[in-house]
């Protein structure tokens, strides 16, 4: 029998971390994505971090080193892991040592077994106004390039005039095709909004969503969900795999015998959907424990008497034709919503699936309310979230009523 190489290895790793999907979804714990921030000082990392990511992700002393050459940053609420490079300066014997070091870290962790423990992406910093792509950086580059880790050139700073920004852009494709790189992708960014003296108004951040989108095209599938959940900026990605989550304990609820007997059901459904209203929370930069989610549903109609009546009574028969029709609305409200295909004795999927819908509905409304600062707060968020909820409740009811 032939023996496996290393690389079809590796990619049997990748095929079976595929098939365990609904098992990650269902886990207390996305993977975290390792992202390797890279580029010479003064070039806006860690702006650029705390845009994408929040903005104590790359606070002064809140990194661990990693090597003389490598500061790793990472929050516990959130699932990724930052390697910011220190002290690089252009054209230096020691950035030239910086980069041979940099290099066999990275190389040697592209060598574990363990997928999980890669860098999965790096972004390398360029100023935009810099107008320098040559000698100890293009070496540094061609070096991190030939690893074979998704790579991204990110032009920071980006407010100068615009036509020099893409002519210096149209520069550094020009180099990389010509030296074998053409595959690096390159985004524009301007990660925080600047104010000319003179000017009236500000210039806006911008290319950051682009940077996300980039990212997730390169990143590896199975490690694709912790960086969804880690940014801050693409709020379409956020929902779609607030989607996938829902999706998944509906199949659950349609699989699972506890949700099909009686009495029982309420119980199950119940514990899944404070389940799922964490991890979609989640997935929204939102800490939010069972004991929170808890005080959320029994202080609006996403409590057990109401599940109760809608589960068991023999006199909520119309009850799949409500579902589905506040499922349809949803629909409307630009949510995907594929779960037509649901039997409509199927009640505990039905009631999970609306009740998946209406949180992040809260969610997102409340992420575009509060400040990053107060989303730590617990206590507000649970009681603006209990307030949007019942809010939204009461809306269907009414519209309900209108109907019938």
């Amino acid at each position: 029998m032939a023996s496996v190489t290393g690389e079809q290895k590796i990619q049997m790793q990748k095929e079976e971390l595929e098939k365990d999907l609904d098992s990650r979804l269902n886990s207390d714990n996305l993977p975290p994505a390792n992202i390797m921030v890279a580029g010479i000082t003064g070039t806006g990392k860690s702006t650029l971090i705390n845009a994408v990511f929040g903005s104590e992700m790359a606070a002064t002393g809140t990194g661990r080193p990693v090597t003389e050459h490598i500061d790793e940053y990472e929050n516990g609420d959130i699932p990724i892991h930052i390697w910011d490079t220190v002290g690089l300066e252009l054209d230096s014997e020691k950035t030239r040592e910086s980069i041979r070091s940099i290099k066999a870290t990275i190389a040697a962790k592209a060598e574990s077994n363990d997928l999980y423990d890669k860098v999965h992406a790096i972004w390398y910093c360029i100023n935009s106004g810099s107008n320098r792509y040559q000698g100890a950086e293009l070496d540094f580059i061609k070096e991190l390039h030939s690893i074979g880790v998704p790579f991204i050139i990110v032009l920071t700073q980006c407010s100068g005039d615009e036509d020099e920004v893409n002519a210096f852009e149209a520069e550094i494709r020009k180099i990389n095709k010509s030296m074998e790189m053409d595959d690096i992708r390159i985004v524009q960014v301007l990660a925080r909004a600047v104010k000319f003296r003179g000017m009236p108004t500000e210039i806006p951040s911008f290319g950051l969503d682009d940077l996300v989108n980039v990212t997730l095209e390169m990143l590896p599938s199975f490690i694709k969900s912790g960086f969804i959940a880690a940014q801050r900026v693409n709020q379409v990605e956020k929902r779609e795999f607030c989607e996938e989550i829902i999706y998944s304990y509906v199949k659950g609820a349609q699989r699972g015998i506890g949700y099909k007997l009686p009495i029982i059901n309420v119980f199950v459904t119940d514990d899944a959907i404070v389940n799922m209203f964490v991890k979609l929370g989640g997935l929204y930069n939102m800490v939010l424990r069972k004991e929170s989610i808890t005080t959320i549903m029994n202080t609006c109609r996403v409590d057990f008497k109401n599940n109760f009546w809608g589960l068991i009574s023999p006199f909520y028969m119309n009850y799949s034709e409500k579902i589905t029709m506040l499922l349809e609305q949803k629909k409307q409200e630009g949510f995907s919503v594929t779960f037509d295909e649901l039997d409509k004795k199927d009640r505990a999927a039905r009631m999970i699936a609306f009740y998946g819908y209406t949180f992040v509905d809260a969610v997102e409304e409340l992420w575009k309310l509060l400040t990053e600062e107060q989303l730590k707060n617990i206590d507000m968020v649970v009681s603006e979230l209990i307030r949007i909820i019942n809010e939204k409740l009461k809306e269907n009811k009414d519209k309900e009523g209108k109907k019938s």
